[in-house]
């Protein structure tokens, strides 16, 4: 159990450092590699790989979508639009891109939403002289609040439905309430925090043409897909069966702070199976998911969606504003679902 737990903080360690760095991740994978053979159990790794498994297939294949649509010229035309409908205005083209990043994240999850945006936000960056920074933040939170307030907008969200048995049809009607506060607070809190950026006024500009995400964004897909798989081998040892019940708002409030924190420092896919082995069905279960979705956002490795833009889009879609915000956010929706609990 002692090494179990060493070589999970060092794993966890090495990747919170360098979330984006191919040594960390190769460091992470020989810790996974060496709990696989000191503790003489091989079910962690194939349980991680099953896991993650559906994820890295969907984003391999949406990348190479998103390259597709580059070089035909679909996001070209989706940022002429955008840039069209903002005539200027950074505050407007704002809201209309986290707009779109809630539609996208409805239909698509909250990966495939930034894997489709984040070219898009690179042309109206080259091509239309756009903030990037400011509308890559409200994508990316945008993206992880509004996936709360639905089943399948998050693979977390999935994860703690099946495992806990929590009914499908009540845990969607649950879910939305709690989604959309929380996704109107982090899309508010970014738009205040980059008003100066984005009260530039843009114009339209003529550059090269942007290069294809491809290559950067299959190599960052795999990277990612090996640091997970890398910490779900070192956490599932340590998942415990002993459950949390309760439904009282000051419990519901430490499990999200302490799922945010365990997602914000080990990704929210792992933790979500720490939170599915040791959580009961009940209103604590519906905290823990405003922590893997949102309170995931205080750091840059919490969330695959966070890590998979940053590659795309050639910029690191993350800044100290985020801590406070996703804590903020996280807990107003536990709030939320305390309230509906006890309605």
């Amino acid at each position: 159990m002692v090494s179990d737990l060493i070589i999970a903080g060092l794993a966890v360690l090495v990747v919170a450092l360098r979330p984006r760095s191919w040594a960390s991740t190769c460091a992470a994978v020989s810790l996974a590699g060496l709990g696989v053979v000191l503790g003489g159990r091989p079910d962690p790794l194939g349980e991680a790989v099953r896991t993650v498994a559906p994820m890295a297939a969907f984003l391999l294949v949406a990348v190479g979508a998103a390259a597709l649509a580059v070089r035909l010229g679909v996001a070209r035309g989706a940022a002429r639009r955008l840039g069209a409908l903002a005539r200027g205005d950074g505050h407007r083209l704002f809201v209309l891109v986290c707009l779109v990043t809630v539609l996208l994240t409805a239909v698509v999850s909250l990966d495939g939403a930034v894997v489709v945006m984040a070219p898009i936000l690179v042309e109206l960056h080259r091509k239309h002289g756009a903030p990037l920074r400011p509308l890559l933040l409200g994508v990316v939170t945008v993206a992880n609040a509004s996936s709360l307030a639905l089943p399948e907008g998050n693979p977390t969200n999935l994860v703690v439905i099946e495992r806990l048995g929590l009914p499908l049809g009540r845990a969607a009607t649950t879910m939305v309430l709690p989604g959309v506060i929380a996704t109107l607070l982090c899309a508010a809190a970014i738009g205040w925090s980059q008003r100066r950026a984005l009260g530039t006024p843009f114009v339209r500009r003529e550059t090269s043409a942007a290069a294809s995400p491809l290559a950067p964004g299959l190599f960052g897909v795999l990277r990612v897909v090996l640091q997970i798989v890398a910490l779900l081998v070192v956490v599932l040892p340590l998942a415990g069966r002993a459950t949390v019940t309760g439904a009282g708002l000051p419990l519901m409030l430490g499990v999200a702070v302490g799922v945010s924190l365990l997602a914000a420092l080990a990704n929210n896919l792992p933790a979500s199976a720490i939170v599915a082995a040791g959580l009961a069905s009940g209103p604590a279960a519906y905290a823990a998911l405003a922590g893997l979705s949102v309170g995931a956002l205080a750091t840059p490795q919490g969330s695959v969606a966070t890590l998979i833009a940053g590659d795309l889009a050639g910029e690191r879609p993350h800044a100290r504003v985020l801590l406070p915000i996703a804590l903020a956010a996280a807990l107003a929706a536990t709030v939320v679902f305390w309230l509906i609990s006890i309605s």
